[in-house]
């Protein structure tokens, strides 16, 4: 692996650790692997304080945290909320305003798309085709909102004065680019719009991100940039990775060439993926002195050539800005 020299920020220790999920400390099946568990356990030991930083609700966190031993606020719902998935403790929750949910409901209509609210214990969809036998499955419901979390109502109007989190929109792939654009050109500066796959996307509070969430949690504990350690593989993992003293980002699962303004350009280190240990490898980085298991060897092309490259480091001219841009979007 190629050496690199970290930017002046991130020679010191980090005392503060947040671990995006899917596609990170989760495999490409979804599974956290013991190794990987384990790790992050020795990270704990070690005195360093773990947060899990992912866009799942609290619910969809709890096993998760529990296996990790983590039983404080967690941020969840891609920033909009820093929860407790065991003991529901709720540190704070950015809900939306009625007016934006009302504006979020409009757009999704002018995109003939079926949105749902979601709320910080569960999710909200307009009834479609009330009385059919299978109708939840039917009526485009995204499978992570499916189960008995989700309720349908005759309108999400009546609800949009409840407080929502998060007016998630689905889309389909061909559609979600431009979808997305003409979210943000709608919405403008007067709510966040955030996607972590292209399925859909979210309208979020104003300046709702990971990387705000995780400069909030570090500022409670009065810790500096310099002394948070961040890992991620998604885009709306890139605000988080901007704001983290010392970030790894995860290359993608299917090996694909890196992006140039993918969030791999945001990261101190990139790595390999999940699907290559690559949450392990960032460990190492992160703490050299800790001892973590060797990582399994990257996928070789002929001739010994990785099919991926990683140990990248941020392009030049990135330390020239002390506080990165937070921005609205995950794009």
């Amino acid at each position: 692996m190629m050496a690199i020299q970290p930017r002046s920020a991130a020679v010191r220790t980090p005392r503060l650790l947040a671990c995006d999920l899917d596609g990170t400390l989760l495999d490409e099946a979804g599974i956290l692997r013991p190794s990987v568990r384990s790790a992050i356990i020795a990270v704990k030991a070690a005195g360093i304080q773990v947060v899990l930083s992912t866009g799942r609700s609290p619910w969809a966190v709890t096993d998760i945290a529990r296996q990790l031993g983590l039983r404080g606020p967690q941020i969840v719902m891609n920033g909009g909320a820093f929860v407790s998935p065991v003991t529901c403790e709720v540190g704070w929750a950015r809900r939306l305003d009625r007016e934006l949910v009302i504006d979020g409901l409009a757009f999704a209509g002018e995109l003939g798309s079926s949105p749902l609210l979601g709320f910080l214990d569960g999710h909200v969809r307009q009834r479609i085709r009330p009385g059919r036998a299978g109708a939840e499955a039917a009526d485009g419901t995204p499978d992570f909102a499916l189960g008995p979390r989700l309720r349908h109502v005759e309108s999400l109007e009546s609800q949009a004065g409840d407080g929502p989190i998060r007016v998630y929109i689905p889309t389909s792939p061909n559609e979600h680019t431009r979808a997305v654009a003409e979210a943000v050109d709608w919405f403008g500066g007067r709510a966040s719009v955030v996607y972590s796959d292209q399925f859909g996307f979210e309208i979020m509070a104003p300046g709702t991100n990971k990387g705000e969430a995780l400069r909030r949690v570090a500022g409670s504990l009065r810790l500096g940039r310099e002394h948070v350690a961040a890992m991620g593989d998604g885009p709306n993992d890139r605000e988080m990775l901007a704001f983290a003293g010392h970030s790894a980002a995860l290359l993608p699962v299917d090996g694909s060439a890196v992006v140039p303004g993918s969030i791999l350009a945001e990261a101190t280190r990139v790595v390999s993926s999940s699907a290559y240990d690559g949450a392990l490898e960032a460990l190492r980085f992160f703490f050299p002195d800790l001892g973590f298991e060797p990582v399994r060897p990257r996928p070789m092309r002929p001739g010994g050539i990785p099919l991926v490259q990683a140990g990248t480091a941020r392009p030049p001219g990135w330390d020239d800005d002390p506080e990165p841009d937070l921005g609205l979007t995950a794009a």
